[in-house]
This record gives structure tokens, C-alpha cells and sequence, in this order.
């Protein structure tokens, strides 16, 4: 089982809803963690994933290299990443499958690679919600198979952007939370939050979208299954789009 990653998972501005749709990015995350004791080393991290969109669904990667094996000092998990895919049965089959709020319905799968790890294989079915102001929200439920423990598990996994402006100033509240029911008494369910706000630095010198700033807050109530483990922190973002 993982037993040290901080997860900076991203929201790019509504590239999982469209088509023929490619973005990237680079971040640099900075920020204690609240539970540990004063004077810890702080957490840094260098984020970089991509979004894409095509005829038939969309696809997102990221990859962590940083200190973010805070956990266990002697063997830090400095590299940890994801792979997400889905396909959308409307497109494939050419039927409207929307139902009042619900959008397309997908068939998703994810895989979780920590370095010096066995990965998690997530499968399941997704859907995008008609949320007003959202660039996209989107709604995932998958079967978690853990292959180190051989432990199956489930897990709930929303996630959402909402553009707003405030005068001049541009903003991004996005965010994602991971809802997983653990594996019984070997692995305690556990509830994993990330929001984040962004301020669009380019907006500033005519390049909007460009450079983005803000803080992004990670709450992680029985870490990776284990009782009472909490992670609590908030992390300064510098982000480049590239």
C-alpha cells in the first residue's frame, strides 16, 4: 500500500468537457503540514499534467516529483502520478444520454503509480453535471483494485471548476475529493479533499490564462486508510500554462 504522497490533482479550465482539446501545465506547491510538529520540513512539490479532450471522451496525467513523503523521513515517496481516461457512450453509440441534470455517461478508468509501489487499478462509469457558473463538474464512481493489498474497495470522486471575475481580477475556485470505503479492518475509509482558489496573473499584462497563482487546501482524514492519520494543510501554487 502507498504510504506517503501528497496529491496535487488539477483542474484545467473545462478541458475534460470538450473535444480535440489539448492543455498543460507546470505548478511549484509550498506549504507545511498542520499536524506535524512546528519547524517539519515544509512540503514542496513540481506538478506537471496535461488534459485532452477528443471525438470519443478525455484523457488526464500528472506526475508529482517533490518532498512530499513527509511521513517517513528515512524513505520519502518523492514521484508519485495518475492516469484517467474515459470513454462517452453517447458519443460512441450517437444517443443523447443526459437526463435533467445528469450529462453524458462515461465509462472510467484510472490508474495510481507511486515510485516503489504497486499501482491501483480504478474502474467504473462517470458523468458531467449541469451546474450553472461551472466550467465543468464532473462525477465519478469506481471499483478501487489495490494490488498490493489485493483488496478491493470503492470510491467517489467529484470534481469541479468555477470561473468568476471581481472587477479587473479573474478568478478559479476549483477543486476534487476522493470518498473511498476502505477495506475493512485492514484499511479504515478514508475522505480526501482538495480546493483550490487561483487568481489569473496574466490578465494583469494581456496574457489571461498564462500565469495563475492562490492557495490550494488538502484535508485527508484517515490517511491512505490508516486510523486517526490526518493530513491538514495548506500550499502557496504557482502555476504556468503552458
Amino acid at each position: 500500500m502507498r504510504k506517503a504522497f501528497l496529491v496535487a490533482l488539477p483542474v484545467l479550465a473545462a478541458s475534460v468537457a470538450q473535444a480535440d482539446f489539448t492543455a498543460a501545465d507546470i505548478q511549484y506547491l509550498y506549504g507545511p503540514d498542520l499536524e506535524l510538529p512546528k519547524g517539519a520540513d515544509p512540503i514542496q512539490l513540481m506538478t506537471f499534467e496535461v488534459a485532452n479532450g477528443w471525438k470519443y471522451g478525455d484523457n488526464f496525467f500528472f506526475t508529482d516529483v517533490g518532498n512530499g513523503g513527509v511521513y517517513d523521513k528515512k524513505k520519502p515517496i518523492n514521484d508519485y502520478g495518475e492516469f484517467h481516461s474515459r470513454l462517452s457512450l453517447g458519443k460512441i453509440t450517437g444517443n443523447d444520454l443526459s437526463v435533467g441534470p445528469l450529462g453524458d455517461v462515461l465509462v472510467a478508468g484510472e490508474v495510481d503509480y507511486p515510485a516503489g509501489f504497486s499501482p491501483t487499478f480504478c474502474y467504473g462509469i462517470g458523468t458531467d453535471l449541469k451546474i450553472p457558473g461551472a466550467a465543468f463538474f464532473s462525477l465519478n464512481f469506481f471499483i478501487r483494485d489495490e494490488v498490493a493489498t489485493k483488496g478491493i474497495s470503492f470510491q467517489v470522486n467529484p470534481a469541479w471548476l468555477f470561473p468568476f471575475t471581481t472587477g479587473p481580477v479573474k478568478w478559479s475556485f476549483g477543486g476534487w475529493i476522493d470518498i473511498m470505503s476502505g477495506e475493512g479492518d485492514n484499511q479504515k475509509a478514508w475522505f480526501q479533499m482538495q480546493p483550490t482558489l487561483f487568481v489569473d496573473l496574466g490578465n494583469f499584462w494581456g496574457a489571461p490564462g498564462k500565469l495563475e497563482t492562490g492557495i490550494e487546501y488538502e484535508y485527508f482524514h484517515n490517511f491512505l486508510g490508516i486510523k486517526d492519520l490526518d493530513v491538514n494543510h495548506p500550499q502557496y501554487v504557482l502555476k504556468w500554462n503552458l
